[in-house]
């Protein structure tokens, strides 16, 4: 038995493919307001609902 036997083996699509990784990217920094560390929901540019503060500096 190898060590990542205990993982869980990803399911195929229906023409037997590999499925696509889902869920959220690993890393939801960029998404936060440089002001009040809120979490910022739309494109780069979207003002903070919290405060009207901007994204963190340096990330799209």
């Amino acid at each position: 038995m190898t060590d990542d036997a205990w993982m869980p083996q990803p399911e195929a699509s229906v023409d037997g493919t590999p499925a696509e990784p889902a869920g959220d990217a690993a890393c939801w920094l960029p998404s936060l307001c440089a002001e009040c560390g809120a979490f910022i929901e739309g494109p780069p540019g979207t003002a903070c609902w919290r405060c009207g503060g901007t994204r963190r500096e340096g990330d799209d």
